[in-house]
């Protein structure tokens, strides 16, 4: 049987149940109202065919506005810290600070000779207390305990992983530490917020292999 008769016998059982079930009583004539029924389904079938798609919402994509925005507000955070790094530093009369070259400073507290400073794997033994830049203390020594650290194999502050290996055992450091080398733009999720700089003063009590 070809396509188009299966299809007219398809409509035909089609309109005899659709007859039967809405007409059960009257006598339906079958050949004229096949052929009525047909140029209908036909109709309908046309018509949802050429009917226009629906259009989809565009995806959302990162615009190069939104990046534009946020290389400007990465360079305005930058400039601002570094304005008030910059201050902090000219009104310590105390301490000469050092650019590390890493994106911090330090200054030296307590300077010792020695050859002898900790790297990759040694285990050390510190202690740091935490200042905002208005002189508040955040986080005292006492709060945070003595702090045993694998250098360059666990977590720490981002710009101590750097500064430790700088000390030598009995040194005390003061890191000037822009946000991004220390708790970037999340915190610490309890008494720093996002974006702020902070300053660390570190002592280095041992160092183990």
């Amino acid at each position: 049987m070809s396509p188009m008769l299966q299809f007219h016998s398809f409509l035909k059982s089609v309109f005899q149940y659709t007859a039967v079930c809405l007409f059960p009583k009257k006598r339906i004539n079958m050949g004229t109202n096949i052929t009525r029924f047909s140029i209908f389904i036909f109709g309908l079938i046309l018509l949802f065919s050429c009917s226009e798609p629906k259009p989809r919402k565009p995806i959302n994509h990162t615009t190069g506005m939104d990046q534009s925005s946020s290389i400007a507000f990465n360079k305005r955070l930058y400039e601002s810290e570094a304005s008030m790094i910059q201050n902090f530093m000219k009104n310590d009369s105390l301490h000469q600070f050092i650019d590390s070259q890493h994106g911090f400073w330090y200054a030296y507290i307590n300077k010792v000779k020695s050859d002898v400073m900790p790297v990759k794997g040694n285990s050390v033994s510190l202690q740091y207390d935490i200042w905002d830049f208005n002189g508040n203390e955040i986080y005292s020594k006492d709060e945070i305990g003595n702090v045993l650290y694998k250098v360059d194999q666990e977590e720490i502050i981002k710009g101590l992983q750097e500064g430790v290996k700088w000390m030598h055992i009995g040194e005390k450091i003061i890191f000037l530490l822009p946000s991004h080398k220390a708790y970037a733009y999340h915190g610490d999720e309890n008494k720093i917020g996002p974006n702020t700089p902070i300053v660390v003063t570190v002592e280095l009590l041992n160092i183990q292999n």
